[in-house]
C-alpha cells in the first residue's frame, strides 16, 4: 500500500500547501525543452504565434492527454506541436519531484 501510495504521489502529509501550490518558475521551460527537438516544423509563419496547449499527465509524467486550448493561427504549427507532444511521452519532474497537472504551455515557432 505504502509503494501505490507513494506512485500516486502522496507523502502523508495532512497540510495542503504543497498541494496546492503550483509548479515552479522554471517548469514551463522544463516542458518546453522537452518537447521542441520532437516538433518537426518546416512551414514559415509570420510573427511568432503561440499556440497553447493543455496537458494532463500522470504523477510520473506519463503523458495522458493534450488538448489545444488556444489556437495560433497556423495549423500547421498547432498540428506539429500536438504531434511532438504525443512524441515525447513523458514530462520531466519538477524541483519538488512532482509532475503538475493539467498544465497549460504555450510553444512559440521562433522561442
Amino acid at each position: 500500500m505504502a509503494r501505490l501510495t507513494s506512485l500516486a504521489g502522496a507523502t502523508g502529509d495532512t497540510g495542503t500547501a504543497k498541494k496546492s501550490s503550483g509548479p515552479s518558475p522554471t517548469y514551463a521551460g522544463k516542458v518546453v525543452a522537452a518537447v521542441k527537438p520532437n516538433i518537426i516544423f518546416s512551414g514559415d509563419t509570420t510573427g511568432n504565434p503561440a499556440a497553447e496547449v493543455e496537458v494532463t499527465s500522470l504523477p510520473t509524467g506519463e503523458i495522458l492527454g493534450r488538448k489545444l486550448k488556444r489556437s495560433s493561427g497556423v495549423k500547421a504549427w498547432d498540428d506539429a506541436v500536438l504531434r511532438a507532444i504525443d512524441r515525447t511521452g513523458r514530462l520531466p519532474r519538477d524541483i519538488d519531484g512532482r509532475v503538475p497537472s493539467p498544465m497549460l504551455i504555450s510553444f512559440r515557432p521562433k522561442d
